[in-house]
């Protein structure tokens, strides 16, 4: 049977026990319990002989190159996220090694703390509850801002981006999209979305909602050129990933009263030198939150195990990388041709 290794926190308790003893039918399963991600040499020994490596982001190690030469069996990853910009496709793809993701297990959890994010910035909710407490600066005002009538500009109209644009929209916003990537353009249209240029939509809103994808080692898609061409009052809500904005220079912006506030969900900010910020209610940081859900765990661990039979039987589902549809033995096989189609939030490398 294909040897498969599950690297979580909970080790088998991460699945359902229907699962586990589907899985253990068509497949030798070994799980590992881990708190962190395991060293290299570490990781080579639990994963000594894999061919599929199930795994969540708190657990995965760092697949470079030489962790890859000391795995010569493995053939798949099986990735428990939406996201994988922390891992080097390329490389992946080059060894011929499958990477399979779950891009849809969070949709509604993340949009809906997105629109919690703008909500707490336009009504300084986060900062009144500082107050309650005394953790806020009495000089600091509670004044905040009805978000109806009002335009959001959503970067990025995949499955989140076009999630936030109809809750903006129940919420009597005037919501704009853009997009690089003409079918999600296409497609966000054919939702009712008012689809335009970059720079209108940083020019009109007043909530810029950043709802892109992000991919290994890309630059950031808010930096000082794009803040410079942001209305002073506006808001950058940046619900995917950290680097897509710039931090320096969204902080910079809210100090020289270029723009109204910043909301990420991430922890990006020394707070013994950007502490006023955090204090004042300027910069609202969510640690990286908006997935931890009941609903969104029951529901990833039941995918993870659906994809992880998908790839046992050899019909991966939410492929970045794969080989003509079947996995690609790592080692002396040639790399195959990779063709790159972006599709909204996920970038996909698909077999011709």
């Amino acid at each position: 049977m294909t040897p498969v290794v599950v690297l979580s926190r909970q080790g088998a308790r991460t699945l359902a026990w229907d699962d586990v003893v589907r899985l253990e039918r068509v497949a030798d399963v070994r799980y590992h319990q881990l708190q962190h991600g395991p060293s290299a040499a570490e990781a080579a020994a639990l994963l000594d002989g894999a061919e599929i490596l199930a795994t969540t982001n708190a657990c995965m190690p760092t697949l470079d190159a030489a962790l890859l030469d000391a795995l010569p069996a493995l053939r798949t990853v099986v990735l428990y996220a939406t996201g994988y910009d922390h891992i080097d496709v390329d490389l992946l793809a080059a060894r011929g090694i499958g990477l399979t993701v779950l891009p849809d297990y969070a949709t509604n959890a993340v949009a809906e703390h997105a629109m919690a994010m703008l909500l707490s910035m336009a009504t300084r909710l986060h900062l009144a509850h500082g107050r309650s407490r005394g953790a806020a600066p009495a000089a600091a005002s509670l004044r905040g801002i009805e978000l109806a009538g009002r335009t959001m500009g959503v970067l990025g109209v995949g499955r989140i981006g076009t999630r936030v644009a109809k809750l903006g929209a129940a919420f009597g916003m005037r919501v704009i999209g853009y997009d690089h990537s003409i079918s999600a353009t296409d497609t966000a249209r054919n939702e009712g979305i008012a689809m335009t240029t970059r720079e209108r939509l940083l020019a009109e809103a007043d909530a810029v909602m950043v709802c892109a994808s992000h991919s290994y080692d890309a630059p950031a898609v808010i930096g000082l050129d794009e803040l410079d061409q942001m209305r002073c009052d506006a808001f950058v809500i940046n619900v995917a990933r950290a680097a897509l904005v710039d931090t320096a220079a969204v902080t910079a912006a809210i100090r020289a009263g270029a723009v109204r506030g910043y909301a990420v969900d991430d922890v990006v900010l020394d707070p013994t030198i950007d502490g006023d910020l955090l204090a004042e209610g300027r910069v609202l940081q969510t640690a990286h939150s908006a997935w931890w859900r009941d609903e969104v765990l029951d529901r990833g661990r039941r995918m993870w195990a659906h994809h992880l039979l998908a790839v046992i039987e050899g019909r991966p589902l939410d492929a970045v990388t794969w080989s003509n549809g079947r996995p690609v033995m790592n080692g002396s096989h040639p790399a195959p041709d990779w063709d790159r189609v972006v599709d909204g939030d996920d970038e996909l490398v698909v077999a011709p």
